[in-house]
């Protein structure tokens, strides 16, 4: 049968996050949508420990595809990945550590509908006290997020994920205003293969700013409506990763003392011959009160 949506994980060395990461994105965990309805493609974009698919539960759609030429930067995992999808509309989990709550993809699906070429998108958090930027210099480590995810009792109400997490920085502005990017989209894949996929020039570590240039061509169309889901999120297991670990974006990593924002922002500007500008158009917000953090987590008083 031919399934609804077809999900992309990019996942790199993530043997601990991965399993949870789709887990979240399948029933039962999912309310509102069939096994039969969610595809999942997982792109191991070269790590050192294959991908195994018996990571995974075994009867559900879930496609390991290995990518041994992918580099440092996902977009080309993503793209391959994308050509296998068989459902009339794509999700991309750009970050496999990114758990997901019970309702998005459901939610997602139904917000699609406001429009064939609607762009659905989500705020992501950082699971921890703060951004993990910042909390893993105070203490913050695997073994306190496992336990962290064991008080809660996940995965038995994947909402009180809102109860142990902090905004991304991307997203500390909250629902009201069009955040430069997205940790998880819905799309038809129609458009998304329209758009030319993500941009494979894209090869700083981390994909540098290949997630906002994607972001950018998706709401920069004035007939496509960007949808952000409201009381839905995804959630960031921490694996040290390009953008989440001590300093982020703004530590050294180049011979010339630039920061890794700057490497990425320099290639930005090398490929669209400009420098990035943040699009901020209207969102249009769908979704529901979830559990009561999320009031404050999406409409943050001091934004």
């Amino acid at each position: 049968m031919k399934p609804l949506v077809s999900i992309v994980v990019v996942g790199f060395d993530m043997a601990r996050e991965l399993p949870r990461t789709v887990r979240s994105f399948l029933p039962p965990y999912q309310r509102g949508v069939g096994a039969d309805q969610i595809q999942i493609i997982i792109a191991d974009n070269g790590s050192a420990e294959p991908v195994q698919r018996d990571w995974f539960p075994q009867d559900a759609d879930v496609t390991v595809l290995r990518v041994d030429d992918g580099g440092v930067s996902p977009c080309r995992a993503i793209n391959r990945a994308a050509s296998l999808a068989r459902g009339e509309f794509i999700g991309v989990v750009i970050d496999g550590a990114r758990m997901a709550t019970p309702g998005i993809v459901a939610a997602a699906l139904e917000a699609a509908k406001v429009h064939p070429s609607a762009f659905v998108t989500t705020l992501g958090f950082h699971l921890g006290p703060k951004v993990q930027q910042v909390s893993v210099t105070e203490g913050y480590d695997r073994d306190v997020e496992d336990r962290l995810l064991e008080g809660i009792g996940w995965p038995a109400d994947g909402y009180r994920l809102f109860e142990i997490c902090a905004l991304g920085e991307s997203y500390r502005e909250g629902a009201f205003v069009a955040p430069p990017e997205t940790t998880f989209f819905i799309m038809s894949k129609d458009r998304f293969d329209a758009l030319g996929g993500f941009e494979e020039r894209f090869e700083e570590l981390g994909g540098g700013f290949a997630n906002y240039d994607f972001f950018e061509r998706a709401v920069d169309d004035g007939d496509s409506p960007l949808v952000a889901l409201i009381g839905e999120g995804t959630f960031h297991q921490l694996h040290y990763g390009a953008t989440t670990q001590a300093g982020g974006i703004r530590r050294r990593v180049a011979a010339d003392d630039r920061t890794l924002g700057e490497v990425y922002a320099r290639e930005y500007e090398s490929l669209r011959g400009r420098p990035y500008q943040r699009s901020q158009p209207q969102p249009l917000l769908v979704g529901r009160i979830t559990h009561p953090a999320v009031r404050t987590l999406f409409f943050p008083p001091s934004a």
